[in-house]
């Protein structure tokens, strides 16, 4: 996770945040440039990812936006592969309970609807961690297959296929992995 220095309020009322500067390319501009990603580095990504998530879930976190563009690729020679996935833009998460957990309005629909739940396309209020595990599964088949599980010319059809299409087997768009991962994507 992208770490948090300090934050507060100006005099002025202003807001603000500051958090490590970190450099490097986000996952959507690495699938912009090179399309598919290997498998070796889709488990790499996807478990950190993964790891990154469980921990923010175990605080009772929802993130709520987990996209490529969301997601930074850093330098790390600490890290297998010498990458480590930093989870970036907590803007619209909440808390699943306490303090702040009811916030959004029923019927309100926030996300990026290329890797949304299809609980939260019906709307964002009784969103839990199982939405931000539906578009991890978004991600990874984006990652596997070169392109998002489904596309749209419009918010309405995307969240149409959402609820009610499968997404096309990632063996038939030509993936070559281990049918474990090919399973537990499409799961």
């Amino acid at each position: 996770l992208v770490q948090i220095y300090d934050s507060g309020q100006l005099p002025d009322g202003t807001a603000y945040i500051i958090m490590e500067l970190i450099r490097g390319d986000t996952l959507a501009e690495r699938l912009k440039r090179g399309g598919r990603l290997s498998t070796g580095q889709v488990l790499r990504l996807g478990g950190q990812l993964a790891d990154a998530l469980a921990a923010v879930h175990e605080y009772g976190i929802v993130h709520r936006d987990i996209k490529p563009a969301n997601l930074m690729i850093v330098g790390d020679a600490a890290a297998t592969g010498r990458e480590r996935l930093k989870v970036l833009d907590f803007g619209i998460a909440k808390l699943a309970q306490g303090i702040g957990a009811g916030e959004t309005r029923p019927g309100q629909v926030m996300g990026s609807p290329l890797y949304m739940a299809p609980e939260q396309c019906r709307g964002a209020a009784g969103v839990d961690a199982k939405a931000d595990c539906y578009a991890v599964g978004a991600v990874l088949y984006h990652m596997l297959a070169g392109r998002p599980p489904f596309d749209g010319e419009t918010f309405a059809g995307l969240i149409f296929q959402h609820l009610h299409e499968p997404p096309e087997p990632l063996s038939a768009r030509g993936v070559d992995a281990p049918p474990a991962l090919l399973n537990w994507v499409m799961s």
